[in-house]
């Protein structure tokens, strides 16, 4: 994808999925936990078909901007570094810490911020969806325009 669309149009695109996908989980969430309260908790277990089913189908459509998650970041980073004399393994250290620092603090601020809101997790999957849409404004405003003639696959490598 990167050689036809470009990488940034790509990691933009992804964001942009986990916007409409984190999106669809919070009115799934909204409509799930509406059932709960009016119809009792046998609906919220797996009565409800309709819930189940756009779920699994959020889950399917999350598969896309993982895949990107996974591997356009990395090969950006050694594509870009391949000629700097630096090390490619200092900048891929480097960026995992930038994946890794965020995680951790989402991690240790779920529990406040859940307490926060009486116990309930549905004001994260409405916020998820805004830093989302600001991350995929910024990657399409700020990320730089790499050639697409740079990403060529490796081919396979036995032995």
């Amino acid at each position: 994808m990167c050689q036809r669309m470009g990488a940034r149009l790509v990691w933009a695109m992804s964001n942009f999925i986990v916007f409409a996908c984190m999106a669809g989980t919070a009115i799934i969430s909204l409509v799930s936990v509406n059932k709960y309260i009016t119809e009792g908790i046998q609906h919220a277990i797996g009565e409800n078909r309709a819930i189940k089913i756009a779920s699994l189908v959020i889950f399917a459509l999350l598969g896309f901007p993982l895949s990107i998650t996974y591997s356009v970041p990395f090969s950006i980073t050694s594509d870009l570094t391949a000629d700097t004399g630096g090390g490619q393994g200092l900048a891929i250290g480097v960026l995992n810490l930038a994946i890794v620092i965020p995680q951790m603090i989402v991690s240790l601020g779920a529990g406040p911020w859940d307490a926060l809101f009486s116990g309930g997790n549905i004001p994260a999957f409405v916020l998820a969806p805004l830093f989302a849409l600001a991350a995929g404004v910024t990657a399409t405003l700020k990320l730089p325009n790499l050639s697409s003639g740079s990403f060529k696959s490796s081919g396979f490598h036995f032995g």
